[in-house]
C-alpha cells in the first residue's frame, strides 16, 4: 500500500469511528480537539506501519479518545472505548461484505471513496444530532419541576418558563401560572376546588387577535418550584394541553431560584 494512501485512509476511517461514537454518546466534540486527535492517530499508525509493528496499532485508539473527547468518568470512557472498537469491526466488515456481494475487487482506491461517501453521510448525521442536543439543552434550561397543592391534594409535574409569558391578574395583579385542566382529573374543576375550600375567580386576557377571554384562577395552597416555595403565584386553567411539559411558567417566579 502507497503510504499516502494509507494516510488518506486512515484519516477518514479514524473520522468516521469518532463521529459514531460522538452519535452514540451524545457527546459534542470541539474541531481542536478532533484534529489534535486525527494528527496523533495518523503519526501513531504512520510510525508502527513503517517500523511493521502492527500489533500495537490496537492501542492507538485509547491515545485519540483521550485527546479527542472531554474528560468525564471511567465508565464514560469504556463506553466510548466499546463504542470505537465495536464501530471499528462493524465498518470494515459491512464494507468487504457488501465488496463480496456485488463482486468487485475493493482495492484501495474504491475503498478509500467509500469511506468518503460515509464519511459525508455522518457528518450531516452528527451535525443533526449537535443540533437536536442544542435545542435539548436549550429547552432543558428553561424546565424546573414544580409541585402544586391544593390543600392535602399534590399535583406534580415539569414547567417550562415562557420568556413571552407576562401574563397577571386583572384582580390582583399576580403573575399566572398556566396549568391544564387535565391535571387535576377527570371532574369539574370548580367541584374540584371547592371539595378543598379554595377560592376561584375569572380574569380577562388577550390571545394573538387581541380577542378578550377568560381564564379560571385560583391561589394554590402552596406552590414549590425546584424546592424552593413561590409566594404570590396564582394557577390558571385552561382546556388545551402541552406537549413537552405540564406546566406554563411566568419568567418572574423563578427569578430568585
Amino acid at each position: 500500500m502507497y503510504l499516502d494512501l494509507f494516510i488518506i485512509q486512515n484519516l477518514i476511517y479514524d473520522y468516521l469511528i469518532l463521529n459514531g461514537v460522538a452519535i452514540l454518546t451524545d457527546e459534542k466534540m470541539k474541531l481542536s480537539r478532533l484534529s489534535l486527535g486525527l494528527i496523533m492517530s495518523l503519526v501513531l499508525s504512520t510510525v508502527l506501519f513503517m517500523v511493521d509493528f502492527t500489533s500495537l496499532a490496537g492501542g492507538v485508539p485509547i491515545i485519540v479518545l483521550l485527546i479527542v473527547f472531554s474528560k468525564g468518568s471511567l465508565k464514560d470512557f469504556i463506553t466510548k472505548t466499546l463504542y470505537f472498537y465495536c464501530l471499528s469491526f462493524i465498518l470494515s466488515g459491512s464494507i468487504y461484505t457488501v465488496s463480496h456481494f456485488v463482486k468487485f475487487n475493493l482495492t484501495i482506491i474504491p475503498y478509500i471513496c467509500i469511506l468518503m461517501g460515509l464519511a459525508f453521510v455522518v457528518t450531516l448525521v452528527y451535525v443533526l444530532k449537535v443540533r437536536w442536543l442544542n435545542d435539548q439543552q436549550l429547552i432543558d434550561q428553561f424546565i424546573y419541576d414544580v409541585r402544586i397543592f391544593c390543600g392535602a391534594t399534590e399535583i406534580k409535574g415539569s414547567g417550562f418558563v415562557d420568556t413571552g409569558n407576562h401574563l397577571t391578574d386583572e384582580k390582583t395583579a399576580m403573575p399566572i401560572m398556566v396549568v391544564p385542566k387535565e391535571m387535576f382529573g377527570s371532574g369539574e374543576i370548580g367541584e374540584f376546588l371547592e371539595m378543598r375550600s379554595i377560592a376561584s375567580w375569572s380574569t380577562g386576557y388577550s390571545v394573538i387577535n387581541d380577542d378578550q377571554q377568560r381564564l379560571l384562577v385560583f391561589k394554590p395552597t402552596l406552590l414549590v418550584i425546584n424546592d424552593k416555595v413561590i409566594q404570590n403565584v396564582l394557577v390558571g386553567v385552561v382546556e388545551n394541553q402541552f406537549h413537552d411539559y405540564d406546566f406554563l411558567l411566568q419568567p418572574s417566579m423563578v427569578r430568585s431560584i
